[in-house]
């Protein structure tokens, strides 16, 4: 991966986790990105595990019908739990290393937000209660979406990834115009 000097200037890193919120699209190339999809989106035997509550913040889906989802970890806290694993490290950890923006890994999840009439957010969360970096990959387009601790809404965007402070309360979101909406959440030092 060639990275553009314009991009590397952008990652301004303060107390262990990103300043600014950067988004780039196409963030892997065509053919990558169609394997990814492929192997997740695409695929009915893709293992996804149910969650009956989006964050430990919100109603669960015996209150609320709308608000569960579906998990795949590939790594959480050094422990490998996905035969995808070296996958994830090829395609994204590394050019995370040529934006000289990794130390260590926490988390690998992928998450399968379910279609909904209306669009619904899910509750505020942040992802571990420590300043670290984190980065969201869309793996299809559709109107859903993440919104962030300053009320920016960043759409879903198949290829776009957004790198931002996980530490900081955001949220996500159901979609309307497909049949779910699926992303890539990291958590790295």
């Amino acid at each position: 991966m060639e990275i553009d000097q314009e991009v590397l200037e952008k990652f301004i890193i303060v107390d262990n986790t990103f300043r600014d919120v950067l988004v780039l699209d196409d963030f892997l190339p065509e053919d990558e990105f169609k394997e990814l999809q492929d192997l997740i989106v695409l695929n009915p035997d893709f293992p996804f595990f149910f969650q009956k509550s989006v964050n430990s913040f919100g109603d669960t889906c015996e209150t609320t019908h709308w608000n569960w989802y579906q998990t795949h970890t590939i790594i959480n806290h050094d422990k490998v739990s996905s035969d995808h694993y070296q996958k994830f490290l090829d395609l994204f950890i590394e050019r995370f290393k040529q934006l000289n923006i990794y130390r260590a890994l926490i988390r690998i999840k992928i998450n399968m937000y379910p279609y909904s009439h209306v669009i619904h957010e899910h509750a505020k969360h942040t992802d571990m209660p420590w300043k670290h970096k984190g980065a969201l990959f869309s793996l299809n387009t559709c109107d859903g979406f993440t919104r962030l601790y300053d009320g920016t809404k960043i759409p879903s965007v198949a290829n776009r990834i957004v790198f931002f402070d996980p530490s900081r309360e955001h949220n996500s979101s159901t979609t309307t115009d497909a049949s779910a909406r699926y992303n890539i959440n990291f958590n790295f030092l």
